[in-house]
């Protein structure tokens, strides 16, 4: 379930306030901490319109492994052990397409990373496979850069 909170900021930022202003507007002694936290881990409104074609791109891309993956299992494994070992990518792969439409900080973090790390893994290194692993691990660091700048970070307020 998605935080009311967030639905609210969501709403501001897509007005394209900016996120001090958000911060004013919303900021109570309760939930100045987790308002500060949701305020870094969320684009500004004109900065995710520019740049969700790319990341439907990027959850393309990513669903279609997936199904790849999915269908690898159900053919291949043999065991309950492999089954269910089998199930762990698709898992995460799925929680990442949920973060990347949600347009969390948290999937343009991870993402590069295990793009990088899938290819170590020799059944990856596969021709369309090597590519698309490749093409999403620069999107979505050039995504990460773009969407969430270092100069747009708020500071934790002090207790």
């Amino acid at each position: 379930m998605r935080n009311p909170l967030e639905k609210e900021i969501k709403t501001l930022l897509q007005k394209n306030q900016s996120k001090e202003k958000v911060h004013k507007t919303l900021a109570t002694e309760s939930n100045r901490h987790e308002l500060t936290h949701l305020l870094n881990n969320l684009p500004l409104g004109d900065r995710r319109k520019k740049t969700f074609p790319i990341t439907l791109f990027l959850v393309v891309l990513l669903a279609l492994l997936t199904i790849k993956q999915l269908l690898f299992i159900y053919l291949h494994e043999n065991s309950n052990v492999s089954l269910i070992l089998g199930f762990i990518g698709p898992i995460i792969h799925i929680y990442i397409i949920r973060e990347l439409l949600l347009s969390h900080r948290l999937a343009y973090q991870v993402l590069p990373l295990l793009s990088i790390l899938a290819l170590f893994r020799p059944e990856n290194r596969i021709v369309p496979d090597m590519y698309m692993y490749l093409c999403m691990a620069a999107l979505s660091g050039l995504l990460y850069l773009f969407l969430f700048p270092k100069s747009d970070r708020m500071k934790l307020p002090a207790n």
